[in-house]
């Protein structure tokens, strides 16, 4: 299993991306007259020139589905399922089952963790991608957007690479 600092790292990772998934991410599969956040994602939009939630392509509104059936409840089940491991790791100093009940949970999270790193990695390379190939500002006349500002959204969408893709190396 991964460090104790790492596990605190991942635990709030994983609580702040359920804000993330509900209020910005949601807003590409829920119809609008159901998104009570519509204002901060054209905020987002305007700041960091976000042409793919200003598009919305077929392909990201399957990516974002994936993400709110499968991704959503999992941050929940790896936040749950981490703090179930601290307490193990408490009890399992004096208790053979605990340690074994630890060792399993931690097997079946890893399995799990790699799973959703391979899945959101991979989704958010395909995104960088994209935004490095066909930028383009989303107000106005559709200018090729220059290369800082691509630089600019790209770093707002790596950490959703970067964190994600280190689960399946542990």
């Amino acid at each position: 299993m991964f460090s104790l600092a790492q596990q605190n790292f991942y635990y709030y990772y994983f609580v702040t991306h359920i804000f993330t998934t509900i209020l910005v991410d949601s807003t590409v599969v829920v119809p609008e007259k159901f998104q009570f956040t519509k204002w901060l994602v054209d905020y987002h939009i305007s700041l960091n020139n976000d042409f793919l939630l200003y598009e919305r392509p077929a392909w990201l509104w399957w990516f974002v589905l994936v993400e709110c059936v499968g991704q959503l409840p999992a941050f929940f089940w790896f936040a749950y399922k981490l703090r179930h491991i601290w307490a193990l790791r408490k009890a399992s100093s004096d208790d053979k089952t605990s340690k074994m009940q630890l060792n399993a949970s931690n097997k079946q999270l890893l399995f799990w963790l790699r799973v959703y790193g391979w899945n959101a990695g991979l989704t958010t390379l395909f995104c960088l991608y994209t935004v490095w190939t066909r930028g383009y500002y989303p107000e106005g006349e559709f200018l090729p957007m220059s290369v800082e500002d691509k630089l600019k959204l790209m770093a707002v969408y790596c950490p959703y690479l970067i964190i994600p893709l280190r689960l399946c190396f542990l």
